[in-house]
């Protein structure tokens, strides 16, 4: 802790000294800086005694940018010109930062030095050329093969390699997952993923704030509001346009209806893993109903194209004045699904020890949300969020970081749920929408930054604008460091445990596809 606080006040003198400098570059907005090479550097030591501030990388063609969230409430953004079309990677101090460097390079042919990995992440050799977002894009000589390191221990003892991919005919993320086993137990496990990636940063560069919205809320299926009511607040942080706090609680209480279905889904997916058919059927057949109460209220199950620019998007009044009703269904729900799970015979039983991530890696990585919480680590953005209050939100974390802690958190926040929807349509069928929001087209320039804890965890944007369109955007999102969470965790386990402990890290490839 001494380590970290030492980092904390490093990047203090070093903020301090920027500003004298003159390296913010927009005046009143210091969460904003343009750092020459040797102040990236400087940056870069910082992060080498303490990585968890680390949020994300991206790029524009021209600079490279990363997202910090040094203190509670507080997120920077830093970039650095890409001169001769390089930089200084970050992964030899972030290791989740090696995920996004090899994004960068795949999509803009901008190359991290010094960077912990340089294989291809979404670029498998089926492009039409490389380094598409560039504009100096060359055809393809060939298709790219899976590159995995080497393990020597399972080289030496002549063990085997299982692995998992896309076209194996398993139901299961679009990933491809390599496992080491020199024995009977996992000593290495590597995901290799980009199956899932569509173009989305290209696809949002020239969208006016409708356009960038309904792409936004199809990049990941499970969390589409809290992607829609991140990439908002970025755009209006960036056209300096406020919304009401009718606007703030209905997106909350769409962000809250969403959590409900994912969580249920996640931990349904859990237990039909470990073969417990009851629960998985209690917990699909819960969703379904969340579904189809969602469908009935606002015409999508999963709740896509909800959230408006600067305003409203679906009405969430009339669902508010009855959501008591909903929220004494999702109680009963709970007690049952909480009684299954700690049932003497039950899974929480079956499932204690297993997948464990140590709370000094989970900070190291910076996980969020689920994860985060069940390896010892406070944080909700919610917390921050418009629309909410510090009170509704549950307090206290687990330590022991295993599938065991994962479920428990999530079953609390179900019960969770239940007093924050309760409030919530408190709140809404008390206040009045104001008239004309949502209904007039914002111009303007600017660069902002919004965030969101969607189901799964943290979801942070960067986006600039101009003249009321998309110029440039970087997405944040929590799955490339849950995807290297799971493979330390998956490591020293039976095989036979592996797809419980995957299913318990929820992970969505497409937020790591980007």
């Amino acid at each position: 802790m001494m380590a970290h606080a030492a980092a904390r006040d490093a990047l203090s003198v070093l903020l301090a000294r920027w500003e004298d400098e003159g390296y913010f570059i927009t005046e009143g907005a210091p969460w904003r800086l343009s750092l020459p090479e040797d102040a990236w550097r400087d940056l870069l030591a910082c992060l080498v005694m303490d990585p968890s501030p680390f949020v994300g990388m991206w790029c524009d063609g021209h600079a490279a940018f990363a997202m910090l969230a040094p203190q509670r409430g507080e997120v920077r953004v830093f970039s650095t010109p890409v001169g001769m079309q390089r930089y200084w990677g970050l992964s030899c101090a972030c290791p989740v930062a090696s995920v996004y460097e090899r994004m960068i390079h795949d999509l803009w042919g901008v190359e991290a030095l010094d960077a912990h990995d340089l294989r291809p992440w979404l670029d498998h050799g089926a492009w039409g050329v490389t380094w598409p977002l560039s504009g100096r894009g060359v055809s393809i000589q060939g298709s790219a093969v899976a590159e995995f390191r080497e393990v020597a221990e399972v080289m030496r003892a002549g063990g085997t390699i299982c692995e998992y991919g896309p076209a194996d005919g398993g139901f299961h993320a679009p990933a491809y997952l390599r496992l080491a086993l020199p024995g009977a137990r996992v000593v290495d496990a590597q995901w290799w993923m980009g199956y899932a990636h569509r173009g989305v940063v290209a696809r949002m560069q020239g969208c006016d704030a409708a356009r960038a919205l309904r792409l936004a809320a199809r990049i990941d299926g499970a969390a589409a509001v809290a992607h829609q009511a991140a990439l908002a607040r970025a755009m209006e942080h960036a056209m300096r346009q406020e919304v009401g706090c009718h606007v703030a609680a209905g997106r909350a209480m769409l962000c809250e209806l969403e959590r409900v279905a994912t969580v249920l889904f996640d931990i349904g997916g859990v237990a039909q893993a470990a073969g417990d058919t009851r629960l998985a059927r209690e917990c699909a057949q819960a969703r379904e109903h969340v579904m189809a109460l969602c469908g009935a209220a606002f015409g999508r199950r999963m709740l896509m194209d909800v959230v408006a620019f600067g305003g409203e998007g679906v009405s969430v009044t009339a669902f508010a004045a009855g959501v008591g009703e909903l929220c004494d269904w999702v109680r009963v729900t709970h007690a049952r699904l909480e009684a299954l799970y700690r049932h003497p015979r039950g899974l929480g039983g079956l499932v204690r020890g297993l997948g464990v991530l140590p709370p000094d890696v989970a900070r190291e990585l910076g996980v969020t949300g689920v994860m985060a919480r069940a390896s010892g680590r406070e944080g909700d953005l919610r917390a921050l969020t418009p629309g909410y209050h510090d009170g509704w939100l549950p307090a206290g974390v687990e330590l022991s970081g295993d599938v065991d802690a994962r479920m428990r958190v999530r079953l609390g926040v179900v019960g969770g749920c239940v007093r924050i929807l309760g409030e919530l349509g408190a709140v809404l069928s008390g206040a009045q929408p104001a008239a004309g929001h949502g209904t007039r087209a914002f111009v303007g320039d600017g660069e902002g930054v919004g965030y969101s804890e969607g189901p799964r965890g943290a979801i942070r944007y960067w986006v600039r604008m101009q003249d009321g369109h998309v110029a440039a955007i970087g997405i944040c999102e929590s799955t490339p460091a849950h995807m290297l969470a799971s493979e330390i965790a998956m490591r020293d386990a039976h095989e036979t445990d592996m797809p419980v402990i995957m299913r318990s890290f929820g992970l969505s490839p497409a937020g790591a596809d980007l």
